[in-house]
Order: structure tokens, then C-alpha cells, then sequence
């Protein structure tokens, strides 16, 4: 699975015009983890090292966590869906929470939505909200 995910952010990383280097940059990782993992090197890339990458290749983390070889069990609840992601050893390595009906509908603005309550300043959510109220009041105006 290791080479299938190296070629994956190979092809999406120069798809962006971006180098290896300038990857890790944004990233936080150096680029020797890039070249590692775009080489098949780097066989078990953690979800942290996934979870710094997926923004700036513009991808769902649970993308590169299932092209990593990370097994995916959903869950079902009422009101949102677990997805549970575990190693080879049966480890659970991360848990993602959705909003069913949300995802449902778009779930790359779910996950846009999620990034946000967890990345962004208090100050740029309520910005982010401000924006959002008003082109929903704009909207419903237009509705009537």
C-alpha cells in the first residue's frame, strides 16, 4: 500500500506545483519524509505526519490514511458516523466524527468545516461565521 500512497502524493504534489521541499515546508515535515514516503521508503507513514500533508495537497486526511493502508471501519449512529481507522495490528490509530447529514451532502465541505473547528483561531471562525450568516441571510432575500 506504502508505494500506491507514494505515487498518490507524487502525482497530487506536482499536480500543485509544489516541490518536495516546499511540501514539507507547509507541512511541518522535513523533505526526507516527503522523498521517503513518495518512494515507497517510508512504509508506515504516521497519521500525524498524513494529517499535516492532506491541506497543503489539498486531499481528505482519511484519504491518505486509507492509500497509507489503514483499515476503515464506519459506525453508524444516529446522528453521526464514526470511522475508525486501525494499522495491520489492529491498533486503532485515529477516530474521525462526522455529521451524517452533512457529510452526506458534501463531504468535502464537512471536512473543510471539521479542519476549521479544529486549525483555526477563535477570531477566524468568528469571521468565517460572519461570512457564512451573511450569504444565507443574502439567501433567504432572495427566496422571498
Amino acid at each position: 500500500m506504502s508505494t500506491e500512497l507514494g505515487k498518490y502524493v507524487e502525482s497530487i504534489r506536482t499536480m500543485r506545483e509544489l516541490s518536495q521541499r516546499q511540501l514539507a515546508e507547509r507541512a511541518g515535515i522535513s523533505n526526507t519524509e516527503v522523498w521517503r514516503i513518495e518512494t515507497g521508503q517510508r512504509k508506515n507513514p504516521t497519521p500525524a505526519v498524513l494529517k499535516a500533508l492532506a491541506p497543503h495537497l489539498e486531499v481528505p486526511y482519511e484519504e491518505l490514511l486509507i492509500k497509507a493502508g489503514y483499515i476503515e471501519e464506519t459506525i453508524d449512529h444516529s446522528g453521526y458516523t464514526e470511522k475508525v481507522f486501525r494499522d495491520d495490528k489492529g491498533n486503532v490509530v485515529d477516530i474521525l466524527r462526522m455529521a451524517k447529514e452533512m457529510y452526506e451532502k458534501d463531504s468535502d465541505w464537512a471536512n473543510i468545516a471539521y479542519r476549521i473547528s479544529k486549525e483555526l483561531s477563535s477570531e477566524d471562525i468568528s469571521a468565517i461565521k460572519a461570512v457564512a450568516t451573511s450569504l444565507l441571510n443574502k439567501n433567504k432575500k432572495r427566496k422571498k
